[in-house]
């Protein structure tokens, strides 16, 4: 699959899987998406250097996985939500998944995330099927199976 012209922005589950060592599914998603060789650095919203420190914090990385984070997170664009557009998009998007009774109201980080890709007119790549299939009508976003990295229909 070729990366479109905007490039994408990850959701942290994507950017764990990077910072396993020989993760099979961080290969399988550069094998469809090349990031790596693409020209575009991939996207990261702000709320995902949170998320990732949470992560080794409370599973208590060791030197090797948090030298590998270091290294993706040099690879990576973060994108600030500071940006009044992103707050607009982020309110748009919690309200309608409220009236829609949609999982993702109820996790407002990937609401940021969402947002955030939206404004930037990225391509979103995530493995959380539950909160990212049903916005596929309204956001730009790939969801691929969590224990392959294939991409979902």
């Amino acid at each position: 699959m070729a990366p479109p012209a905007r490039g994408y922005l990850l959701d942290t589950n994507i950017v764990l899987h990077w910072t396993r060592a020989g993760s099979p599914v961080a290969a399988e998603i550069e094998r469809q998406f090349q990031l790596t060789a693409s020209p575009f650095k991939p996207l990261i919203c702000e709320v995902t250097l949170g998320e990732m420190l949470a992560f080794a914090k409370g599973r208590g990385w060791g030197p090797d996985r948090l030298a590998r984070w270091s290294d993706v997170e040099r690879r990576l664009t973060v994108i600030p939500i500071g940006d009044r557009r992103i707050h607009e998009a982020y309110a748009e998007l919690h309200t309608q998944a409220k009236a829609g009774g949609l999982p993702i109201q109820h996790d407002h980080n990937d609401i940021w995330i969402a947002a955030t890709a939206h404004v930037a007119g990225a391509r979103l790549l995530s493995t959380d099927a539950k909160a990212f299939l049903p916005l596929r009508a309204t956001l730009d976003v790939v969801v691929l199976d969590a224990p392959t990295g294939v991409v979902l229909p």
